[in-house]
């Protein structure tokens, strides 16, 4: 990277990046859209383009009664570091400081939480550093489309001086049983949305407070906070410089809100971010750390610490020669301290994920599925954070290896990426030999060496990509596990159907012929026979009355002819059968 001719005031670096946001894309082919948010942000503070310098609120100003060096600077030296600390207040006396190192020795200059613009344009000015980043680490002000237009991952060339280091912190609590964690991480997830944005986006978030990247929950004990280690090398006028933009600054519970403040309140406990060193237990490092903050604090995070106690833990850890001539060395401690952070999150995942699977052999829980695949996009985004922070070894040992003997070689992941067929194990053995070649053998391979932190970055790479293939086996078993349920369902359902059409065979008829026969048989032949008698009696009352009628009237008819013969004939009546005898007899 070529040597800056001059360094800007911070008025004027705050002007270019508020004149970049308002270039368009018709009138310029380098627009500022992803600018626009960075842009109102500088323009939130009226004292930074101002130059009467008038008496205004400052809106990002803390409330904070706890004192807290928002700026830390180290400068080396031949024999010491000359260490240099600011509060919230003093950005003008940081920009008027002459901490410059001697020759070409370097320094680092540590940002301890959210600052201001004021602070924004006087560490930038100051350094000359690229405005991309401070608006990588600041991309919450760009959420909307049209201002990140998906420019970001950008291409790998453009971070080739920019670095982001991702640090877990890991929260537990008692297990208070009977909580529905599907629900609760689609609100949390809905909720760090709401806070990027009506919190970080907002002069609500003030200087030193801490930011929170993701948050996750992975079962009802554990939960995981995210937070980033934003690094920057600048050249200086005689030497160079390590910018870190770190996220942990005050406390959590004394920073805005998020969904984690839930997990805060039902007395959640920080893990403490282990690490080792062989001289670890006979060496100790200088705490500059205010033991009242200190004390005060009910989430204590290892990480905040670490600007308070450089210049002892690079002593600690043998880089107090290397580190003020290598910018690589410089670094080491940090990138150590995120591996090993990294470490205990994986140890978690697994232990979380084999128990899941475990419970899959007993019974199918009901979030099986859902917890799989939350675990797995957990998983696959700390692939990628691994895989740049590899990236960004590679590219501090080049540089290291440019300044020491003027010649550029291949780092081994542009060997990799040039020859994909490769298997790890290869890949590691070009790491060892480019590194030793490049950065020189140490008396130890350990986490705090260019060659050890090398292979323990790509351990793990390869244990993260692992589990996520522990996880899409496990999503495989539940879904055979549900199959194989839902089949033995289907088979007991067909035999209780089968058994059912048995019975129905059997019974139905059987049912029929007990109802019918199950009627009462003696009445129903009792009735038969008393309506037969009753018949029988008719008929012959019937019968009886008809012979008496017959009688009583052959009796009268005998009765009348009697009569009739004993009566002298009618005349007419003589008279009419001599006509009708007489016409009958001319009819024949």
């Amino acid at each position: 990277m070529e040597r800056r001719k001059s360094a800007p005031t911070p008025e004027n670096y705050a002007r270019a990046i508020i004149s970049l946001s308002r270039r368009y894309s018709s009138t310029s082919a380098f627009p500022g859209n992803n600018y626009v948010g960075i842009g109102e942000w500088l323009l939130q503070d009226r004292t930074l383009l101002n130059s009467a310098k008038t008496e205004d609120v400052d809106f990002f100003a803390s409330r904070s009664e706890q004192p807290h060096d928002l700026v830390v600077v180290y400068n080396s030296g031949e024999n010491k570091w000359d260490v240099q600390q600011y509060s919230q207040e003093q950005h003008e006396a940081f920009s008027v400081a002459s901490s410059v190192p001697a020759g070409d020795s370097g320094q680092i200059v540590f940002i301890r939480g959210f600052i201001s613009p004021s602070w924004l344009s006087a560490i930038g000015s100051k350094y000359n550093i690229d405005p991309e980043f401070f608006r990588r680490h600041m991309d919450f002000l760009s959420a909307s489309i049209d201002r990140h237009a998906y420019s970001f991952p950008s291409l790998a060339s453009s971070s080739n001086n920019i670095f982001r280091l991702c640090v877990s912190t890991l929260l537990h609590r008692d297990d208070f049983g009977g909580q529905d964690l599907h629900s609760q991480r689609s609100d949390q997830s809905t909720e760090l949305g709401t806070y990027k944005i009506q919190q970080l986006g907002s002069t609500r978030v003030r200087c030193g407070d801490s930011l929170v990247r993701e948050y996750s929950t992975v079962c009802s004990c554990f939960s995981v906070v995210e937070q980033w280690i934003s690094l920057c090398i600048t050249k200086t006028d005689r030497g160079w410089a390590v910018i870190a933009w770190m996220d942990q600054g005050r406390p959590l519970e004394k920073s805005p809100p998020g969904p984690w403040t839930s997990h805060l309140e039902s007395k959640a406990t920080p893990l403490p971010i282990l690490q080792h060193h062989h001289k670890m237990a006979f060496r100790t490092t200088t705490n500059r750390l205010d033991p009242a903050a200190n004390a005060s604090a009910e989430v204590q995070q290892s990480t905040s610490i670490l600007p308070l106690q450089y210049d002892s833990l690079i002593a600690l850890v043998d880089l107090a020669r290397r580190a003020p001539q290598d910018p690589l060395s410089m670094c080491i401690p940090l990138f150590a301290h995120a591996a090993f952070s990294e470490v205990q999150f994986l140890n978690l995942m697994e232990s979380r994920i084999q128990t899941q699977i475990n419970s899959i052999a007993e019974g199918l829980p009901a979030d099986a599925l859902g917890t799989f695949q939350y675990f797995s996009n957990i998983l696959n985004r700390h692939c990628q954070q691994l895989k740049d922070s590899i990236r960004a070894l590679c590219k501090l040992a080049e540089r290291s290896s440019q300044g020491s003997n003027g010649v550029k070689t291949e780092s081994p992941m542009q060997k990799s990426a040039a020859s994909p067929g490769r298997d790890m194990s290869t890949h590691r053995q070009i790491s060892e030999t480019w590194t030793v070649k490049n950065i020189g053998s140490s008396s130890s391979d350990g986490a705090f060496t260019a060659k050890g932190l090398l292979e323990d970055y790509e351990q793990l790479y390869i244990r993260c990509l692992d589990l996520s293939k522990m996880c899409t086996r496990g999503i495989t078993l539940a879904m055979n596990k549900a199959t194989i349920e839902e089949s033995q369902k289907a088979i007991e359902q067909s035999g209780r159907l089968k058994k059912l059409t048995l019975l129905a065979t059997l019974f139905i008829p059987l049912s029929f012929s007990s109802s019918l026969f199950g009627m009462n048989i003696d009445l129903l032949g009792q009735s038969t026979k008393r309506g037969k008698l009753v018949e029988s009696q008719d008929w012959r009352k019937g019968n009886l009355q008809i012979r008496t009628n017959t009688y009583k009237e052959g009796a009268t008819g005998t009765q009348k002819q009697e009569q009739e013969a004993k009566r002298p004939p009618d005349p007419t009546t003589v008279e009419k059968m001599g006509v009708r005898a007489a016409r009958a007899g001319n009819y024949w």
